[in-house]
């Protein structure tokens, strides 16, 4: 095997402009850093760069070969976006039409000791869905926003890069990933799929099945090896009769004690970060051929997705739950979409820096959204490593789709390459077949008045092409059709049915209606709902000059790209707060109503466990910069959302909320263990005085289980006059005392006498994080620190102040700084400062 690595500069060409571009890298990023574009994110420039993505471009280098002798060259290209045609030395060697599959062309005959020349030429993907629109037989309808390109769902790429209600319109094209040409003399490694049964005293059976590409007909031998850090090294020798195309064959190896995966609640748990990772590979090494090697990260999983009919609650349902180790797992997460739009940026420290944040804020489960990509391998050896259970969608979104042989037979390439990829990955938990796109039939003039027609193409792509294809190479995971779904062959309206299968709530955030209105359902699974925000001023400053910075501006409502959010996030302002002064105590009140509405709702479904087993936020992280759902604004800085999710995810938690005028505290323990947590739950004035007595109680739970340990009318009389404040503490699996603590408002803040008062604090530098102690002789209500532009996590955030107390916390810097560099950009803000 001899690779020849075609990574680095090329020479970018198109629309009379010449220029150099990185690949792997898109043209955007490559003509932003050329200077021959504004940054699309800033103000109004995404319109003034729209002329990129209807634009042919190439690009060309020269390269250096020397051909081995007896050798094939087979040119790999993967996430090549979208449609191109290679050329190598002025002659056509391969065209392609799919962002999501791998290309492998033989250039044997096209490519010449010595220097060699190379040319791909992008067409526009805009214009070529234009094309494939006028040849349709009939209409294939598709979500539109304010800013899109036309036709985005008859082509195989990235859905949301033709603009969503979150994200701009940016049509990017190039190439992803490692681009290179590999010379073998006989053949070449295909994929390989592994499952596992684990026996007695923890010893495992692994299946590998192995595909191989043979030039032509031979005998090989095969060693099949697992190995780690902390197991014995297993090789299996296999001798296979190969004939001339794709061939498969397996064998098993016996593992002696490996470490079986864990979801990231179950690594804190034990007091653990990572999963162990272990090697897998496959290799044949002869005199004649050389060395061919396929190699796989892997981890021992008992994960898997279970989804049953069962008579619920009083009335016919459908469960739906990950179980792992034995143990049914609460999915506390959140919906990923593209790191970036543009995928440059798609890098390594980028994807780490996110999940990571993710882990720390207690998600142990994260939604690969249909409008986006199939995320690289970087992103799923990371899901791996810190125990993250990935629900991936197929990429369908928001649309019909074609049903022709042409679009189907692209769509069975990347089912075909895809599914392999992705099987041995110990993170998959579910394979879904697309986002929104059985209540899409529902949405469009052509579809419902052509409802037999358009259901039918729906059930030839998600009921017979994907499920087809994932008995080939997968048939032990479970499929869901669509999401929301109620079940297999159950088309019932998953928006408002709440007792089967997953649910996308929106009532909330779309028909505008209370937050408390989250508890009016009892959902099996909630794998979209969420409530939108500003980002901070620091981010918005990267897109917005400060006379901008106004919520009804133009810049603002145009970044705004979910219809009339601006003024959804002004109406429930009033409707909970007393009305803020200025910009900046808007941004503020707009992530404190988002972190607080998703609050409410996770509280409650939380304390249904085990009738509900799953609350998924829309969404993780941002695209670009602007106003969104995201719990993770562009740039990797946390919102008050995330900061509180790390609170009402966390494994124990105290649920403390009012529902039909009462208060109801349950104690959750989402843990291997039985736990005894000493609560007190005080009632205190404005005034920082006793309302009446508080409440104290020893509450003992079960493991993975809750306990519903108290209630207490609510007198509405003067509920307007103190505030609920609860602390518990309970002893964890490790040893350790942990102390939490929980605010609940018995009257609409607004109505509430909220005392004027002042933070002092104190900062020093200790090790290498910075700790602020905070003091404040009245109560004060979801203080908000901030670092400006400095990258770095608060280890709390979005807390309150009971009055005459102090509280440290610490603030981890992502970058080396000095404390006076961090005290000039710290910053405090509180409820009561906003009016």
């Amino acid at each position: 095997m001899n690779i020849t690595l075609l990574n680095g500069e090329w020479n970018l060409s198109g629309e009379k402009i010449k220029t150099k571009a990185a690949i792997p890298g898109d043209f955007h990023s490559a003509l932003l850093k050329n200077n021959l574009i504004p940054d699309p994110f800033y103000g109004f420039n995404e319109k003034k760069v729209r002329w990129v993505g209807n634009t042919d471009w190439t690009i060309e280098r020269t390269f250096e070969f020397n051909q081995i002798e007896n050798a094939r060259a087979i040119l790999q290209l993967s996430q090549a976006d979208t449609f191109f045609t290679l050329y190598i030395n002025n002659k056509v060697a391969g065209k392609g039409q799919n962002a999501f599959t791998r290309y492998r062309f033989d250039i044997t005959d096209y490519v010449k000791n010595g220097a060699n020349t190379i040319k791909i030429l992008f067409e526009s993907t805009e214009r070529k869905a234009e094309e494939i629109e006028d040849n349709l037989p009939y209409p294939v309808p598709y979500m539109k926003y304010d800013v899109y390109s036309p036709n985005r769902n008859l082509v195989r790429k990235c859905q949301c890069n033709g603009g969503w209600d979150w994200g701009p319109c940016i049509m990017v094209s190039g190439i992803y990933d490692d681009f290179f040409i590999e010379q073998v003399k006989d053949g070449q490694f295909d994929y390989a799929l592994i499952d596992y049964e684990q026996g007695k005293k923890n010893i495992w059976q692994a299946h590998v099945k192995a595909a191989y590409y043979a030039f032509e007909e031979q005998k090989k031998v095969f060693d099949f090896t697992i190995s780690g850090s902390d197991i014995e090294s297993v090789t299996v020798t296999k001798e296979v009769n190969l004939h001339k195309g794709l061939n498969t064959f397996e064998a098993d190896l016996t593992v002696k004690n490996p470490k079986v995966w864990k979801t990231s609640s179950q690594l804190q748990e034990e007091g653990l970060k990572y999963n162990e990772i272990y090697k897998l590979n496959i290799c044949t090494n002869d005199s004649a051929s050389g060395k061919l090697e396929l190699n796989k990260n892997i981890c021992f999983s008992t994960l898997k997705c279970v989804s049953e009919k069962d008579f619920d609650e009083g009335k016919p349902g459908r469960s739906l739950y990950f179980e792992n180790l034995g143990r049914k797992i609460f999915a506390k997460g959140s919906n990923w979409i593209p790191l970036d739009s543009l995928p440059s940026r798609y890098t390594k420290e980028n994807y780490q820096d996110l999940l990571e944040s993710v882990v720390k804020a207690n998600q142990n489960c994260i939604r690969v959204w249909g409008g986006g990509i199939y995320e690289n391998e970087d992103f799923y050896d990371l899901c791996d490593l810190l125990g993250i259970i990935v629900w991936q969608d197929f990429m369908f979104a928001c649309a019909t789709y074609p049903a022709s042989a042409d679009f189907f037979g692209e769509v069975e390439k990347e089912l075909t390459y895809q599914i392999p990829r992705l099987q041995s990955h110990a993170c998959i938990g579910l394979w879904c077949g697309n986002n929104e796109n059985f209540g899409a039939l529902g949405w469009f003039p052509d579809s419902i008045a052509h409802r037999e027609r358009y259901l039918a193409d729906y059930i030839k792509l998600y009921s017979v092409l994907i499920p087809n294809k994932l008995r080939e190479y997968d048939k032990k995971r479970l499929y869901w059709a669509s999401s929301p779904s109620a079940g297999p062959d159950d088309f019932d309206d998953n928006w408002h049915t709440d007792n089967k299968g997953d649910m996308h709530y929106w009532s909330v955030w779309h028909e505008k209606k209370d937050k408390e209105n989250y508890m009016t359902i009892r959902p099996r699974f909630v794998s979209e709902f969420g409530y939108e925000s500003f980002p901070s001023l620091a981010c918005i400053n990267k897109f917005a000059s400060k006379e901008d910075q106004n919520f009804t501006s133009h810049l603002m409502e145009y970044h705004q790209r979910s219809p009339s959010g601006n003024s959804i996030m002004l109406e429930n302002f009033s409707r909970y707060f007393q009305f803020p002064n200025g910009f900046e105590n808007m941004v503020y009140l707009s992530q404190l109503q988002q972190a607080l509405a998703i609050k409410t709702a996770v509280d409650w479904w939380r304390s249904l466990k085990p009738h509900c087993m799953g609350a998924l936020i829309w969404q993780t992280n941002d695209v670009w910069p602007g106003p969104s759902w995201s719990s993770i604004e562009y740039g990797g800085k946390w919102k008050l959302l995330h900061y509180e999710s790390k609170k009402f995810f966390e494994n124990v938690y105290l649920s403390l909320f009012i529902k039909d005028k009462k208060l109801h505290a349950i104690m959750l323990n989402d843990t291997n263990s039985r736990i005894k947590a000493d609560v007190t739950i005080s009632f205190i004035k404005f005034d920082g005085s006793q309302y009446a007595k508080p409440l104290k109680k020893t509450v003992n739970v079960k493991k993975d289980d809750k306990t519903d340990f108290f209630t207490k009318n609510i007198d509405t009389n003067d509920s307007d006059s103190y505030f609920i404040y609860a602390e518990y503490s309970w002893t964890d699996n490790l040893g350790k005392v942990q102390k939490r603590d929980a605010v609940v408002f018995p009257a609409k803040y607004k109505y509430c006498k909220l005392p004027e008062t002042d933070i002092e604090y104190q900062i020093k530098e200790k090790d290498d994080e910075f700790e602020i102690t905070l003091y404040s002789k009245l109560p004060a209500f979801y203080l908000s620190l901030d670092s400006d532009n400095i990258r770095g996590i608060f280890s709390d955030n979005m807390f309150c102040l009971k009055g005459n107390e102090k509280k440290t916390v610490s603030f981890k810097a992502k970058d080396k700084i000095s404390l006076s560099q961090f005290e000039a950009s710290f910053s405090i803000k509180h409820l009561r400062e906003t009016y």
